[in-house]
């Protein structure tokens, strides 16, 4: 299903009609490069996109692999056309799946901590890669935790501040193929 466009409140739709049916419920699947080919409209969503890119990238390499993200934020409103401005990040919360040996789990938190620590702090995500980030564990100790996390980031990312609800884009991680192909296509944008 390709990503659909903005509705009369400049956001993406919270549903495509239906909101019973999964297929017409945000948030909507994409790839990076589907992300990217309708985003990159300004040269200030390029840098934003570059940074998902590089941040992809950089899960990817410290052992971030098995999980998806939740794309949300001005950056996938119209925000040039409702605010008359460009949006300055984008919001990004990723359900990671670590390794189910509790020693491995706490190796890649620690090495997470000591050599990304952008992933585990917003304002570091934010100044190094234009995103609000926000890890989310998909093996918390127990599954209330994980309900909470859902139910917390659901409910923030599904409407503006002034009550319109909006959808979002679910894009899953480990997608190398996809991003490199993204990372080619903005190359192409000035």
């Amino acid at each position: 299903m390709p990503i659909p466009p903005f509705d009369h409140n400049q956001v993406l739709p919270p549903h495509l009609g239906d909101p019973r049916s999964f297929a017409q419920l945000s948030p909507y699947p994409a790839t990076s490069e589907e992300v990217c080919r309708h985003f990159a409209t300004s040269p200030q969503r390029k840098v934003i996109l570059l940074g998902l890119l590089a941040f992809r990238a950089r899960c990817i390499q410290m052992g971030i692999a098995i999980g998806f993200q939740w794309l949300d934020g001005s950056f996938l409103e119209n925000i040039e056309q409702s605010e008359n401005r460009s949006p300055r990040d984008l919001d990004v919360v990723t359900f990671f799946e670590p390794p189910s040996d509790p020693a491995a789990a706490h190796l890649l938190v620690q090495n997470i901590g000591a050599n990304f620590p952008d992933f585990l702090d917003s304002r570091l995500s934010k100044a190094n890669f234009h995103l609000d980030h926000f890890p989310v564990n998909l093996r918390p100790p127990q599954a209330s935790a994980l309900v909470e996390n859902t139910r917390y980031w659901t409910g923030l990312f599904s409407h503006r501040r002034n009550g319109i609800w909006k959808g979002m884009l679910r894009v899953d991680l480990n997608t190398a193929v996809d991003d490199a192909t993204a990372l080619s296509y903005l190359a192409t944008v000035p």
